[in-house]
């Protein structure tokens, strides 16, 4: 009876193993053969916010819109924009460890977070309306207006920025 419980959690855990293998091997073959999501099959969300003493976080979704599976790895640019949504002074800093794969079936989404400092000590404010942000690997940027708002100066402000993720992370 013994032997048979060995050799039965033995092939269950042949089984379990291979599969998790097999998953990520096929994880990594979509990534392989998917295009990179472009701009125009993607959708700028913002999903969350996430304030704390003298800084604010924004948490935003690029959903894929497109009929295509398509992949994403890295960080996405960050710019600020103005009033006439042109593009202002921006220091970006990246947070959050390294950039992973994401493949983005169609409707599926990818999130990544913002975060900037909005109170003192600072020597000035900077004003803006907006943030132009293109996601990794793509060609043209997609806009989020906000309306106007502060950021911590003088200029250029400072945003940090987290790699593209799979799962909501913040």
């Amino acid at each position: 009876m013994r032997t048979r419980s060995v050799a039965l959690v033995l092939v269950l855990a042949g089984v379990f193993g291979s599969s998790a293998v097999a998953f990520a091997r096929s994880t990594k073959a979509r990534a392989a053969v998917a295009p990179a999501c472009g701009a125009s099959s993607l959708r700028l969300d913002k999903i969350g916010e996430d304030d704390y003493t003298s800084h604010r976080g924004w948490i935003f979704a690029l959903r894929n819109v497109g009929s295509r599976t398509c992949q994403m790895k890295g960080y996405p640019a960050v710019r600020l924009l103005d009033a006439n949504a042109r593009v202002m002074p921006t220091k970006v800093v990246h947070f959050g460890g390294p950039a992973h794969p994401v493949v983005l079936a169609p409707w599926r989404r990818a999130f990544f977070a913002t975060v900037y400092a909005v109170s003192g000590p600072c020597s000035a404010a900077v004003f803006s309306y907006g943030m132009g942000i293109t996601p990794p690997r793509a060609g043209s940027r997609l806009v989020w207006y906000a309306g106007r708002f502060d950021l911590c100066g003088p200029g250029p402000a400072v945003v940090s920025i987290s790699a593209v993720a799979s799962t909501r992370q913040y």
